[in-house]
């Protein structure tokens, strides 16, 4: 632990201070602005992250989605479709608890 002596002779624990929680990706959680669910891919910087929106639709304009068989919402019996390109936003857009979901490894 790294330990730093102020000058008011306090010592300060720093590793309290950081947080060292390390996420797995990718994860879903809803993008609070859309009140949709999205995949989390990454981290775009400390602050953000990579997402891709999560659709029911085969297009986002010209654009084919990659369809997702079977749909990781077990209450939904429509298809999941995840639009390819990746996006970013703050961390604070996003709801703070995962969705139990599991993305199928292909």
């Amino acid at each position: 632990m790294a330990k730093k002596k102020e000058p008011n002779s306090k010592v300060t624990d720093l590793s309290k201070s950081a947080k060292t929680a390390i996420e797995q990706f990718p994860h879903f959680r809803t993008h609070k602005p859309s009140n949709h669910p999205a995949l989390i891919v990454a981290e775009h910087s400390i602050e953000e992250y990579d997402y891709r929106k999560a659709t029911h639709s085969e297009r986002e304009g010209r654009h084919l989605n990659e369809k997702i068989s079977p749909n990781p919402n077990p209450k939904d019996l429509r298809p999941m479709y995840l639009v390819k390109r990746i996006r970013h936003d703050k961390k604070s857009n996003f709801s703070k608890k995962k969705l139990p979901w599991k993305f199928p490894k292909k």
